[in-house]
């Protein structure tokens, strides 16, 4: 259901303190996830969650603004927007909301931008420096600095698997599941915050390569770090899944090596049981695509964008089994 940019307008025009200046609310990205929107005349950005029966509930507004809050202020923490107005009265615009920086760049996911492709090697090399150097980042930070509930592996694979079952997922995803669950792979050192989605389309970028931010952390906590790294890895190799990798086919792009040795020199750990971690990263992917494809066909919701997606279902499961059994 769309939804109405009159009444957000107005609803935000009273509530902001420099609200009046508000001229109009423009959709940047809106559907099964946390939906984003420009505000005009205010230079800000608008976080709400999906309006409709979304793929990472509970989303939590206060608890996505305490995290950005806490990242922006950590020393040595990566680049993020900042926050500033958070509401957890629906009745203003209908859903709990706030209110963050609006910064001028570009995120990339499936297609390659003109200014990147055309760029020399050195350009993706350095991207790539500063994208696993702010996840890096993260990892370094005390544990008090994420304002979470600390999760493990086995408490990953569980949650993923509670999602599977609900979605009705091949009985390959479950078993999979069922296997990190029952054997997780070990710890590489005490729990660090983790950013819990930090592929490269989270990033935004300037003209020039600079990375402005790290983005959407809704499934940020406290864990393992290779949870992270894992969940990077699994964008290398995927075969036919091509699950938002453009960008790794790019001369001076980093090796699958070559980042995990750098995270490694980042961080002063080392990536162990990695292809495990891998596997819990490919199997929540996994589940999430097929909780989309499960709304879609049960009617619960009717985003045109999920008609497809039991078509990537099995491939991505096969990955998972390939890493859980590497």
């Amino acid at each position: 259901m769309a939804r109405d940019l009159a009444r957000l307008r107005e609803g935000l025009r009273a509530f902001l303190g420099c609200g009046k200046a508000l001229s109009a609310v423009v959709p940047l990205s809106t559907g099964h996830s946390n939906e984003t929107y420009r505000l005009d005349g205010l230079d800000r950005i608008l976080r709400m969650p999906p309006s409709e029966e979304g793929l990472l509930p509970p989303y939590d507004m206060a608890a996505q603004h305490r995290v950005l809050a806490a990242m922006a202020g950590a020393p040595d923490g990566p680049p993020v927007p900042r926050v500033y107005e958070l509401c957890t009265d629906a009745s203003v615009i209908g859903d709990p909301f706030f209110v963050m920086e609006c910064l001028r760049g570009e995120a990339f996911e499936y297609a390659v931008p003109d200014w990147l492709s055309s760029a020399p090697p050195s350009l993706p090399d350095a991207m790539c420096a500063q994208w696993i150097g702010a996840i890096a980042r993260v990892h370094r930070l005390p544990r008090a600095a994420m304002p979470t509930p600390a999760r493990t592996a086995q408490d990953e694979a569980a949650h993923w698997l509670a999602v599977a079952r609900a979605a009705e997922a091949p009985a390959l995803l479950l078993e999979v599941l069922e296997d990190l669950l029952a054997r997780p792979p070990r710890a590489s050192g005490p729990a660090t915050p983790i950013h819990g989605d930090p592929k490269h389309g989270n990033c935004l970028w300037d003209a020039r390569g600079r990375l402005l931010a790290l983005l959407d952390w809704e499934m940020a906590g406290i864990g393992d770090p290779l949870l992270d790294l894992g969940y990077v890895m699994q964008f290398y190799d995927q075969g036919e899944v091509k699950l938002g990798a453009a960008g790794y086919e790019l001369p001076g792009w980093w090796s699958r090596s070559r980042t995990i040795e750098e995270w490694e020199s980042m961080t002063g750990r080392r990536a162990l049981d990695l292809h495990r971690y891998e596997a819990i990263g490919v199997a929540k992917v996994a589940a999430i695509v097929q909780l989309g494809a499960h709304l879609y066909a049960t009617g619960r919701a009717p985003d045109p964008r999920f008609a497809v997606w039991h078509t990537v279902v099995p491939p991505y499961v096969e990955l998972a089994a390939r890493c859980a059994g590497a």
